[in-house]
């Protein structure tokens, strides 16, 4: 992923802004973090004057159906060969430490990578996001609407494939360069958030663990021996209306 050569922002913007930031978009199966997946990840690292650094993207196999390949157009054929999140949340947490996790609607992204990361048994080195959507709302805008489409018209930034990951983290680089720069002509306070990792509590795991092949003999021969034993115990007789006369014993023949 490849970003164009930027000027840096006026030095006042990055006293007043003193952070560095990893750009992010993530496309995913649905929109319910606990029980959908991740397929694609972008990331790019801004620092406070602007500047852009290192960047990456990657597909990635959710071990499921894509969902709605009408809006992001990830289809299983493009995910074939694709690496599993948990082969690659090194280097993500890797691009995101240390930095302020930057999104629209910043919350849905957030709890989606968490997701992930708590599904792989790894914790991503994040403890505040910030929200362009939110941001945009801030510098009341005159815009139609706060998607990224009508930012990316606003500040003159050209989408090339909307819902792709890449470009849509492209995208947003640019829109937070310029809210930036037009925050601090306004002196606003950036609505910085905290990322929680209580919002994992409840993610659905990826695969049940499946017991080994000892361990299913064993259960195995523990549902047989209950089977067994059940078919030899004599069922308990129906209780006896009141006032039926009792049947007499049943004399069995002997051996003589």
């Amino acid at each position: 992923m490849t970003h164009p050569a930027t000027t840096p922002l006026p030095s006042r913007v990055s006293t007043r802004y003193p952070l560095r930031y990893a750009v992010v978009d993530v496309e995913t199966t649905g929109l319910h973090a606990p029980s959908d997946r991740v397929l694609q990840i972008a990331v790019a690292q801004m620092e406070a004057d602007g500047s852009v650094g290192r960047t990456w993207s990657t597909l990635v196999d959710p071990g499921c159906d894509p969902g709605p390949v009408h809006i992001h157009g990830i289809t299983r054929e493009r995910l074939a060969g694709a690496p599993r999140f948990d082969t690659v949340v090194g280097h993500l947490a890797e691009l995101l430490d240390g930095r302020v996790l930057v999104a629209h609607n910043a919350a849905f992204d957030w709890r989606f990578l968490a997701a992930e990361a708590h599904r792989a048994v790894h914790r991503l080195p994040v403890s505040t996001r910030l929200c362009t959507l939110a941001l945009s709302r801030r510098l009341d805008l005159p815009t139609p609407s706060l998607s990224l489409a009508a930012l990316a018209a606003h500040w003159g930034v050209a989408q090339a494939r909307p819902h792709d990951a890449e470009d849509d983290t492209r995208v947003l680089t640019e829109i937070l360069r310029h809210s930036l720069a037009f925050a601090d002509t306004l002196a606003v306070e950036l609505p910085l958030s905290a990322c929680d990792a209580a919002e994992t509590d409840r993610v659905y795991p990826a695969r049940l663990p499946r017991p080994s092949a000892r361990g299913r003999g064993r259960a195995a021969g523990r549902r047989a021996g209950a089977s067994s034993r059940a078919r030899r115990s004599p069922s308990p007789a129906a209780p006896r209306p009141p006032g039926t006369p009792s049947r007499p014993a049943r004399r069995t023949r002997g051996w003589t």
